[in-house]
């Protein structure tokens, strides 16, 4: 491998490779030497959340190793340094984010990397998890026991004090403290009402409490255990079969009050919209973390004029958040320490997106992929 540090890369390194088709295999795929500005991860940990699974369902175009919320340990790194972007030597465990942005465009120079044109999922763009098998050596994933590292990767070194299982919880974690902090402006006192109790719901509920606020999470029946974990984070919960039933409960729990903020995590759902809005008072805030399916949905515009309302969707999260978040997870004030963690390997990681798919997969959100488990 050419310096003393890559001798920890093998041969070849394992991974689930995710086939169109809605199938998976796991292969073995050869490694090569770090090139100029390149580095190699030992991937501790994967974590899986909705966008795999979506790209899983639909049917990728080629065979990919999916994986975007992933940890690990640099192992290798190219001699010349000096051409990366980002600095870590050998030994350093990280996190990487899921962007591989150009470094120059304006969204780049202004810091938010995360709408560079390059890593735009929407438009065509390259990110960690999307990068088809087929681009050499193929390892552009964390459900692999090793990772390749672009000169454009972005990485945050993680404290000693966090656990490889806790640090699969980063990225989503500091999706949530961007949304409910800057974009939500929740602040102490704060009456939060989250719809969804899923990965991002739950790691909502957590920012939001951090920063001191009351929360309330509104789910459907199925939703029990997850309600239950939420509630083990501090929450008060409201159960429901329907959108007239979640905005009855979550008002009896308001009271003679209304909500000061409202954080959307339910998916596609175009009905929860008008839930929100009837929810929230005067000044409060919508923040939308997920399109809507059909995406044009009717809204009381009256409602939203008197109340003076603010509507703000979200993608991604900003820089800060993240060293917030690995801050939080450290030092137990998440308290996401406290929602269970479902472990895979290499070789049931296709059969678990297929049953993610179907709606039959664990009762925790919290699904991380350990390649390096047997």
């Amino acid at each position: 491998m050419g310096d003393s540090a890559a001798a920890a890369v093998p041969d070849s390194a394992r991974a689930s490779v995710a086939l169109p088709g809605a199938h998976s295999a796991v292969r073995s795929l050869p490694t090569r030497a770090a090139r100029p500005g390149e580095g190699w991860l030992r991937v501790a940990s994967s974590g899986t959340c909705g966008t795999d699974v979506n790209l899983y369902r639909s049917g990728l175009a080629a065979p990919t190793v999916l994986g975007h919320h992933v940890a690990g340990t640099v192992v290798a790194v190219a001699d010349d340094c000096g051409t990366r972007r980002w600095s870590a030597a050998a030994g350093e465990r990280v996190v990487v984010e899921e962007y591989l942005p150009c470094g120059t465009c304006p969204a780049c120079m202004s810091g938010a990397y995360r709408l560079c044109p390059d890593t735009d999922l929407w438009g065509g763009g390259r990110r960690i998890g999307t990068i088809p098998t087929s681009e050499e050596p193929g390892l552009y994933g964390g459900n692999a026991e090793y990772l390749l590292l672009p000169p454009n990767a972005v990485l945050h070194p993680l404290p000693g004090s966090l656990s490889d299982e806790l640090a699969a919880w980063v990225l989503p974690y500091a999706n949530a403290l961007d949304w409910t902090l800057r974009a939500g402006g929740v602040t102490e006192g704060d009456t939060v009402v989250v719809l969804g109790p899923g990965y991002h719901g739950l790691a909502v509920t957590a920012a939001a409490r951090w920063a001191g606020a009351d929360v309330i999470v509104a789910g459907l029946r199925r939703d029990g255990a997850r309600l239950g974990m939420a509630q083990r984070l501090g929450a008060l919960t409201v159960t429901a079969d329907s959108g007239d039933e979640l905005a009855a409960g979550v008002r009896r729990l308001l009271g003679s009050g209304y909500a000061d903020v409202v954080i959307d995590t339910v998916g596609p759902a175009a009905h929860v919209i008008a839930v929100a809005v009837g929810l929230l008072g005067q000044g409060g805030r919508l923040v939308l973390t997920t399109p809507k399916n059909p995406a044009h949905v009717p809204v009381d515009t009256t409602a939203m004029t008197r109340n003076n309302l603010t509507v703000t969707a979200v993608r991604g999260r900003r820089p800060e958040a993240i060293t917030t978040a690995i801050s939080s997870l450290a030092d137990g004030t998440s308290r996401l320490q406290d929602v269970p963690s479902a472990d895979t390997t290499l070789e049931k990681t296709g059969d678990l997106l297929g049953r993610l798919a179907e709606g039959t997969g664990p009762e925790t959100p919290h699904v991380v992929v350990r390649p390096h488990a047997v």
